[in-house]
């Protein structure tokens, strides 16, 4: 019976983990931060993650944007891959305004 409690948990600890990740692609990686620079003419931005990192990403017309407006100081989660030592963004997320 223990074994059974052991496993259920175990299952239901993967699973809650699996929900919580966006469906980052292979070699694809999430940013988390906020938009500090943003140039929409040239599809560009600069996100500061909560280190202090600063992250230059381009994003194209394929880029899929949910929750809102891009706008300077607004949080985004994004993922991006790198190509041609730049990071492209695959998906943003807009948060709400803090």
């Amino acid at each position: 019976m223990r074994k059974t409690w052991i496993l259920a948990f175990l299952v239901a600890f993967a699973i809650s983990v699996t929900a919580t990740a966006h469906d980052a692609k292979k070699g694809e990686k999430v940013v988390s931060g906020t938009i500090a620079k943003l140039d929409t003419a040239n599809h560009a931005m600069t996100v500061t993650d909560a280190k202090g990192t600063s992250w230059e990403v381009q994003w194209t017309d394929a880029t899929k944007v949910q929750g809102g407006e891009l706008k300077e100081g607004v949080p985004v989660q994004l993922g991006c891959t790198e190509s041609d030592s730049k990071h492209w963004a695959t998906w943003i997320k807009v948060s709400e305004s803090r």
